[in-house]
């Protein structure tokens, strides 16, 4: 059963979710660094019916194969 003590505070979760964050980010630009050739960026941009904005950028490359795979 769940308890209260089980769930981390806020500021603790926030600070899970970052450093989380951060290790993934490594993990992203390593790889892309060492991908095999080019890089291939592209970018959209859109706004709520309330002009709040956002921006997406997708990477795309080639990596070197992994075995076995990575699962996200």
């Amino acid at each position: 059963e769940l308890e209260d003590k089980d769930i981390p505070h806020r500021t603790k979760l926030s600070e899970m979710i970052l450093n989380r964050f951060k290790l993934e980010y490594q993990k992203m630009t390593d790889e892309i660094k060492n991908s095999l050739g080019r890089v291939s960026f592209t970018s959209d941009m859109w706004s709520s019916q309330n002009l709040s904005g956002s921006m997406a950028v997708t990477a795309h490359y080639c990596a070197h194969a992994r075995w076995p795979p990575r699962h996200a």
